[in-house]
C-alpha cells in the first residue's frame, strides 16, 4: 500500500512546532532550563513517531484499542502509587531531566477504546446501556487522575466522550437532560469537589478585581502582554512581561500571551490560522473515513485538539478559568506534545486509507 502523508497537515505540525520553537529560544534565555533543546528533542521524536504511526493500518489501530486502554489504566494506578509529585499532583514519572505523564498517553488508549465501541455498536439511537459502558469507558481514566488531581487534564476528555456521544446518536431529549445533570454536578463539585485556590479563579474570572495579585494576577499580566503587542507585536525578546518574569508559567500554560506580546495581532491571527488549517484537515479526514472506527478516531481527535486551543485561548484572555490546560504543539511539554503527534498520526492513517481506496 503506498503511504501519502497528509502534507497541509504535516505543514501545519511544522508551522506550530517552529513558533513554538522560536518562542521558547527567548523565554530560554530568560528562564533557564535549556527549554529549546529538550523541545527541540522532543519536537524530533514527535515527528517520528506522527510518521510511524500514520504508517499503521486503521484495523491495526483497532485491534490494539483494548491493549492500549488496559496498558494506559496500569500506568495511572502506577503513577499514583510510585509517581513524582510536583505542585501537589502526583502525576508524573521521572527519568533524569525528563519527565513523563501517564495522564497525557491514556488519551490515545480512551480515544481507540471509544472507537472500538462506536465501530461495534448497532441501531442509529444510542441505548441507555449504551450509553452507561461509554461513560464507564470515559469515566475510568478520568476518575483516577482526578485523584492524582489534575482536574486540567481529566477535562481534556470531556470532548471525547461528548464527540463519540454524539456520533453515537443520543438523543435531544438526553442531551437536555444531560445538560441538567452537568449543572448539578458543577454545583456539587464546587460545594464539595474544588479546593479553595480553585474557587478563587472561578471567582477572579468573573471579577477580575477580586485578587489582582493573587488568583487573579496571571490572567492579568497575560491580558496586559497580549494588549501591549498591539498589531505588529514588540518583537522577540524585547517584551517586558516575558524579560522580566512579570507572566508565570509563560512557557506552558500562558505562551501565548508571550507570543501575542512578541509578534502582535498579526502574528496571533497567523498562528490560529495554522490551528485552523490543522483542524480543517482532521475535519476532512473525518468526512471521508471510509471505516466507522476511522470516523470516530478523527471526530474525537479533532474535538479533543480544538477543546484545548479555545480553552487554553479563554484561559489566556481571562474568559475562561486558569485550569492548565496547555495549547497543543506549542506550549512546552513533552508527553502532550509526543501524544498529539501520536494522536494526528493516526488522522493520516485515516485520510491514507481513503486516498488508497479511491
Amino acid at each position: 500500500m503506498e503511504h501519502r502523508l497528509d502534507p497541509w497537515l504535516v505543514l501545519g505540525v511544522l508551522g506550530i512546532l517552529g513558533a513554538s520553537l522560536i518562542q521558547l529560544s527567548v523565554l530560554d534565555r530568560v528562564l533557564g532550563g535549556r527549554l529549546l533543546l529538550r523541545q527541540a528533542i522532543w519536537g524530533a521524536i514527535g515527528l517520528v513517531v506522527l510518521w510511524i504511526v500514520s504508517r499503521i493500518r486503521t484495523t491495526t489501530l483497532l485491534r490494539l484499542a483494548v491493549p492500549a486502554y488496559a496498558g494506559s489504566i496500569l500506568l495511572l494506578v502506577a503513577v499514583l502509587a510510585f509517581g513524582e509529585t510536583r505542585s501537589g499532583t502526583r502525576g508524573w514519572f521521572a527519568a533524569g531531566p525528563f519527565t513523563f505523564q501517564p495522564s497525557e498517553l491514556a488519551r490515545l488508549g480512551t480515544v481507540l477504546i471509544l472507537a472500538l465501541w462506536f465501530a461495534n455498536r448497532t441501531g442509529e439511537v444510542l441505548s441507555v446501556r449504551g450509553f452507561l459502558a461509554l461513560s464507564a469507558l470515559a469515566g475510568l481514566p478520568v476518575g483516577l487522575i482526578l485523584l492524582e488531581p489534575d482536574l486540567g487534564v481529566a477535562l481534556t476528555y470531556l470532548p471525547l466522550w461528548g464527540a463519540v456521544l454524539w456520533l453515537a446518536g443520543l438523543p435531544g431529549k438526553a442531551w437536555a437532560t444531560l445538560v441538567v445533570l452537568v449543572v448539578l454536578g458543577a454545583a456539587g463539585a464546587w460545594t464539595w469537589g474544588l479546593r479553595p485556590y480553585q474557587k478563587e479563579r472561578v471567582l477572579t474570572v468573573l471579577d477580575p478585581s477580586r485578587d489582582p495579585y493573587g488568583a487573579g494576577y496571571q490572567v492579568r499580566q497575560s491580558k496586559i502582554a497580549i494588549g501591549s503587542g498591539m498589531a505588529t507585536g514588540r518583537g522577540f525578546g524585547r517584551g517586558p512581561q516575558s524579560l522580566l518574569r512579570f507572566l508565570p508559567a509563560q512557557h506552558t500554560d500562558f505562551i501565548f500571551a508571550t507570543w501575542g506580546e512578541a509578534t502582535g495581532f498579526v502574528g496571533s491571527s497567523l498562528l490560529l490560522g495554522i490551528y485552523a488549517l490543522l483542524l480543517w484537515r482532521i475535519l476532512l479526514a473525518a468526512l471521508h473515513a471510509t471505516t466507522r472506527f476511522g470516523l470516530a478516531l478523527a471526530t474525537m481527535i479533532g474535538a479533543w485538539i480544538a477543546f484545548q486551543v479555545v480553552v487554553n485561548l479563554g484561559m489566556v484572555v481571562g474568559w475562561l478559568p486558569t485550569t492548565g490546560i496547555t495549547l497543543p504543539l506549542f506550549s512546552y511539554g513533552g508527553s502532550s506534545l509526543l501524544t498529539t503527534c501520536a494522536a494526528l498520526g493516526m488522522v493520516i492513517s485515516v485520510g491514507r486509507e481513503r486516498l488508497v481506496n479511491l
